[in-house]
């Protein structure tokens, strides 16, 4: 009999454990502070393939950037500014209410993402899950003791495949964005 409650006792904690693997990664993004993450890239699709590694800075679930060589993209409050710096261009736009990207993913939202079972596998915990509106399927592995990410891989349907390495810089102390001269970059605001 005390090995069956011990049992159950295991087994509630590991289901417990398991339903707030996502928590413990949205508590991890959303720390007071920010968090400073290192980002690498590679997308394939019909046997080409494309690389790139950037800085992905959070500092809220409406206010992150990701910047990288030759481009920086912000969402703040609604609006996305991407700075391309080799063309000097800076696009304004709004967020569209349904509109989903990695970043949101790596914001911690949860709109538009549908949750698989997640499986605990050596010290992560792996989620899978569903971009709903992208026909997108993916698995974003956790740190099991503190909701760390560490990897995300993305499919779609059209046989596009994403892998995102990821590698904590910063959390909680996170400092500003580097500055850019965008005084003589050419403006376009698509917000209308």
């Amino acid at each position: 009999m005390k090995n069956i409650i011990i049992i159950s006792f295991f087994l509630i904690e590991l289901l417990w454990s398991q339903n707030s693997a996502y928590k413990n990664f949205q508590s991890y993004m959303n720390v007071d502070g920010g968090v400073l993450l290192d980002i690498n890239f590679y997308i394939e699709q019909s046997k080409n393939h494309t690389e790139s590694n950037g800085l992905f800075y959070y500092f809220g679930n409406m206010h992150y950037s990701f910047d990288i060589e030759g481009q920086r993209i912000t969402h703040n409050n609604g609006v996305i500014t991407t700075i391309n710096k080799n063309t000097k261009q800076i696009i304004y736009d709004l967020r569209t209410e349904n509109s989903i990207s990695i970043l949101n993913i790596l914001s911690g939202e949860k709109k538009g993402i549908e949750l698989g079972d997640i499986i605990l596998e050596k010290n992560n915990y792996k989620i899978p899950f569903i971009l709903d509106e992208l026909d997108v399927r993916g698995v974003l592995w956790v740190l099991a003791s503190t909701g760390e990410p560490k990897k995300v891989i993305l499919e779609s349907y059209d046989d596009m495949k994403i892998k995102i390495k990821i590698n904590s810089l910063e959390v909680g102390h996170v400092k500003q964005i580097p500055f850019i001269d965008t005084s003589e970059y050419e403006k376009i605001d698509l917000r209308d």
